[in-house]
C-alpha cells in the first residue's frame, strides 16, 4: 500500500444494529488493515471513539454481550425526551478516560444535528463523551443535549454514514463504510419511542435513496431482522458483523492495493 494512503472508516447510525460494529473492526484489525482515522454517527460515535480510545475490541464485544438497556437509560422527567442519557454519558467518560477529541489515539470525527437550525454539526475537538453524548440522542426519545445557543440530537438524521466526513474533514484517501441497513417493518408499535424510531427509520431510508454512499468499500451485515432495541441479541449482531467483514477483505485489500501484512495502526 503507498504510504500516502490515508484509510478512513465511517461507522453508521443503526442503534442496536451497530453492534455489528465491534465485530467489523474486530476482522479489520486482525487481517491488518490500517484504520488512521474514523467518522461515525449516532450509534457509530459511541463505537468509533471507544475504538480511537484505545478500548481492546475483545473487551468491547465482552461489554456489550452483558449490556441492557436499563444499564444504559433512565427514564426522566422533561418536556424534551423521554429518555436520559447521562448513564451512557459517564460510562462514554470512563471508557475514553475523559480525554477531548483531539487526544484521541487517531483523528475522529462525530457528526450530530442542530433542531434550532436543521444543520450538520462535525465535532473534531472538546469532550469526546459529551460530542458522542450528542450524536446518539434520538429526538423525541432521548433528551438534546444543549450547547452554544443549539439543540443537538442524533446525527444519522442527516449524515447517517459520514463517508464525506472521512474523507473531507479527516482526509480519508480511502474510505471503508460500514452501512447496518434498517430494520424491517415486522415489529409491532408498542409505544411512543416505537413510533418514534420508525418515523426517523422512514425518513433515513428516504434520504438514503436521494444520496448513495460514495464509499470505496462498503460492509454490509444482513441485519434487517435486528430491531433497534434488541441489545439482548449483541452476541449475533456481532457475529454478522465479522462475516460480513471478511467477505469484503478482498475487496478492500484490492483497493489498497496491498497484500495483507503489516498494519500501521
Amino acid at each position: 500500500m503507498a504510504a500516502a494512503q490515508n484509510v478512513g472508516i465511517a461507522l453508521g447510525a443503526g442503534a442496536a444494529r451497530g453492534l455489528a460494529h465491534i465485530g467489523i473492526l474486530q476482522v479489520l484489525k486482525e487481517n491488518g488493515v490500517p484504520i488512521h482515522c474514523v467518522a461515525g454517527s449516532s450509534v457509530g460515535a459511541v463505537i468509533g471513539s471507544l475504538f480511537a480510545a484505545g478500548v481492546e475490541l475483545p473487551l468491547l464485544a465482552k461489554m456489550a454481550k452483558a449490556m441492557r438497556w436499563d444499564d444504559l437509560v433512565g427514564l426522566t422527567i422533561s418536556r424534551s425526551g423521554l429518555v436520559s442519557t447521562e448513564r451512557i454519558y459517564q460510562m462514554l467518560r470512563f471508557l475514553t478516560k475523559d480525554r477531548r477529541i483531539e487526544q484521541l489515539d487517531i483523528p475522529v470525527a462525530f457528526v450530530a444535528a442542530d433542531l434550532r437550525t436543521g444543520n450538520e454539526v462535525v465535532f473534531q475537538e472538546g469532550s469526546a463523551a459529551f460530542a458522542v453524548r450528542a450524536s446518539l440522542s434520538i429526538p423525541g426519545v432521548f433528551v438534546p443535549v444543549e450547547s452554544n445557543g443549539r439543540v443537538l440530537v442524533d446525527g444519522g438524521l442527516l449524515n447517517r454514514i459520514p463517508v464525506d466526513v472521512a474523507r473531507d474533514r479527516l482526509g480519508a484517501d480511502v474510505v471503508i463504510a460500514a452501512d447496518l441497513g434498517f430494520s424491517d417493518f415486522r415489529g409491532r408499535l408498542r409505544s411512543l419511542p416505537d413510533i418514534i424510531l420508525r418515523t426517523i427509520d422512514i425518513l433515513e431510508r428516504q434520504a438514503a435513496v436521494q444520496e448513495p454512499l460514495h464509499a470505496d468499500v462498503v460492509i454490509s451485515p444482513p441485519l434487517s431482522d435486528v430491531g433497534s432495541t434488541q441489545l439482548n441479541r449483541a452476541s449475533e449482531v456481532i457475529e454478522r458483523g465479522r462475516r460480513a467483514a471478511e467477505e469484503s477483505l478482498p475487496e478492500i485489500w484490492n483497493r489498497l492495493r496491498s497484500e495483507p501484512g503489516a498494519s500501521d495502526r
